[in-house]
């Protein structure tokens, strides 16, 4: 299995990044018509059998939700992970939003 995973943290819902299984490698920023629309991180997995906590607030209602870490799409290398969050901004619109679209790495590594 890949060393690395993205994760994804927007309004509607958060990945906790603070586990022991887990070492946060590098967070970008993505913009969409310059607001941020969503943070990513590339993290290392560190423990095979851990999971991964997903927060998410609808409805005034507060959802928690474990997942193993074996559901999530894993890269053999940092370069592949980066190369996916390429692939995500592509994704996000037509080609004519692309041009309104951005992925800039933070100065600092979300956790």
């Amino acid at each position: 299995m890949g060393k690395y995973i993205v994760l994804t943290n927007k309004d509607t819902f958060q990945t906790i990044l603070q586990n022991e299984g887990l070492k946060p490698v590098e967070t970008y920023h993505f913009y969409f018509f310059d607001k941020l629309k969503a943070k990513y991180t590339i993290a290392e997995v560190l423990d095979e059998n851990m999971k991964i906590q997903l927060y998410e607030e609808y409805e005034g209602k507060e959802y928690v939700n474990h997942i193993g870490v074996k559901f999530f799409e894993r890269f053999e290398t940092l370069e592949a992970a980066r190369e996916e969050l390429d692939e995500i901004v592509k994704a996000s619109g037509n080609s004519e939003d692309s041009i309104h679209s951005k992925l800039v790495k933070s100065d600092e590594v979300a956790v």
